[in-house]
């Protein structure tokens, strides 16, 4: 994830950087990402123009990692109906389906390269947490505000909530590495 308090050189150098990494192991683009972004953490804007200068092209970088990673052959980058399907099952599937929905976009985000491991177990875990953390009380005290009233937001509405926002923040890490679809006709 890009700190969004770096300057705006290092945010805009570390967003290519991953972009131009899209082919390379998750876990290995993961970690030149995290190398690069702790090299450039704490500079000024003038201080990190000039080490990204000698950085280099980050497409310069990524064939580098793609050069020295075993020579398997490279997955074909899910295309952009595949993430935008998984997002929106994600966000809406446990409305449509209850829970079933939901558990599938989990699958196929687990199944796809496109994301991070933190990103799929923030994904993962959070929305379940917050009907946890909110349901819970439910079954400790039994009046007021702890009533029903909780049920139904603990169960229903804040889950909802946090897997939309999930979804949203998944749609928007994925869609510069998803591959667009071929038009016909042109």
């Amino acid at each position: 994830m890009i700190d969004q308090t770096a300057p705006q050189v290092v945010r805009n150098y570390l967003a290519q950087l991953e972009t131009a990494l899209s082919g390379v192991a998750t876990d290995v683009r993961d970690g030149i990402v995290a190398g690069v972004a702790e090299e450039l953490g704490g500079l000024d804007a003038a201080a990190a123009a000039a080490r990204i200068e000698s950085l280099g092209d980050p497409a310069f970088i990524a064939a580098e990692a793609r050069a020295e990673s075993p020579a398997t052959q490279p997955a074909l980058a899910p295309s952009r109906w595949f993430s935008i399907l998984t997002v929106l099952l994600i966000m809406f599937g446990g409305i449509v389906f209850p829970i079933i929905g939901w558990a599938v976009g989990i699958v196929m985000m687990w199944a796809s390269t496109l994301w991070s491991r933190s990103q799929k177990l923030v994904t993962t875990i959070v929305p379940p947490t917050v009907a946890l953390l909110l349901f819970l009380p439910n079954f400790l005290r039994s009046d007021g505000i702890f009533g029903w009233h909780l049920l139904v937001l603990g169960g229903l509405i804040l889950p909802g909530v946090a897997a939309i926002v999930t979804g949203i923040l998944l749609g928007r890490s994925v869609w510069s590495r998803a591959v667009p679809e071929p038009v016909e006709g042109r």
